[in-house]
């Protein structure tokens, strides 16, 4: 239900980051005004921007006068608008690395995570691995909804010999071993035919350098940051699709490429634990030196792209997941 009376959100997170823009459309129609408040300047490590910062939002709450707020991530700005914020009604979204990473690494993050976590009102989380590990850090039982920012669907076309990677090139995602991995994976004279494309920017050149190594650059395609119909038509046209992060929750970037009928090859995370069966519907990597490209390829039907795009689609459904959200503020609003 959306409210009849003029209700206002704020959202705080990555302004420039595709997914909170993505959650900025899912949920934005329940409000008469949306407004995003960038993470980016909030840091420990540069107090004087961060007293700006935090100077910056205090302006804002008073100005803006949000009805509610959503802390898309728990970082330290979501942790520095749990201090500010004295009673406007908060959603916290666990998203994946803050949980299932940051927290871990250090004291100071785990108590920063529970601190923003005990400051909320609502909840809501990505995957069960995540709703475990926000109730670990929580010290109240809290209620928690499963939703994500759901996915266009993307029509299978002729499918070609293309192997895509489209995840950041980050360290956490280890691109050079899809890259080394794919180099094994064309020893076999038969697989010499396959391309991988790689999307997303950042370290090109390093991963050049390594293709030139390894003497398989002509088979490697480096394509850059991609709008969304361009990441479509990668997704439809390729075979297999592979993610390898050493942390991850379940990703739209899977969901995409499960309903465009791609065979998910990744690595092996809880957050993954049920949603994807090795040997069912996707590869699971347990050993970055197996020949897992080629246990693929005898994978790969028919029934498997039907059966992944008809999960994808029950899970990320945009309406059914905007719904989900939409429960949450009714909770506040609808009395």
């Amino acid at each position: 239900m959306q409210t009849t009376d003029k209700k206002k959100l704020l959202i705080v997170g990555n302004s420039s980051s595709i997914h909170t823009n993505n959650l900025k459309s899912l949920v934005e129609g329940y409000f008469s005004e949306t407004e995003i408040l960038d993470n980016k300047t909030f840091s420990f490590h540069s107090p004087t921007k961060l007293l700006k910062s935090i100077f910056n939002t205090k302006k804002l709450l008073k100005t803006f006068r949000p009805d509610f707020i959503i802390l898309y991530q728990i970082d330290v700005a979501a942790f520095c608008l749990s201090i500010l914020n004295k009673k406007i009604p908060t959603l916290v979204v666990g998203i994946g690395s803050d949980i299932l990473i940051v927290a871990n690494k250090s004291k100071l993050n785990r108590f920063l995570a529970s601190f923003v976590i005990n400051k909320g009102k609502y909840f809501n989380a990505g995957s069960p691995a995540i709703e475990k590990k926000m109730r670990q850090l929580s010290k109240k039982p809290i209620d928690i909804i499963l939703a994500n920012l759901g996915c266009n669907d993307i029509l299978p076309q002729k499918k070609e010999n293309i192997i895509f990677s489209n995840r950041l090139h980050k360290d956490l995602y280890n691109i050079d071993k899809i890259i080394i991995a794919f180099h094994k994976f064309l020893q076999n004279e038969k697989n010499q035919t396959y391309k991988l494309i790689i999307a997303a920017s950042g370290k090109e050149n390093e991963y050049s350098s390594l293709a030139k190594s390894l003497g398989i650059e002509k088979n490697i395609e480096f394509i850059g940051w991609l709008d969304a119909s361009k990441n479509a038509y990668y997704y439809s046209i390729a075979k297999i699709w592979v993610s390898l992060p050493s942390s991850d929750s379940i990703s739209i970037s899977l969901l995409e490429a499960m309903s465009a009928g791609c065979l998910p090859v990744c690595y092996d995370v809880e957050a993954l634990n049920g949603f994807l069966v090795d040997n069912k519907n996707a590869v699971i990597v347990k050993d970055f030196d197996e020949n897992f490209f080629e246990r693929a390829l005898n994978l790969l039907n028919d029934d498997l792209i039907t059966n992944n795009r008809k999960q994808a689609r029950q899970f990320a459904d945009k309406d059914t997941n905007r719904k989900r959200f939409y429960s949450i503020f009714d909770k506040e609003f609808v009395k």
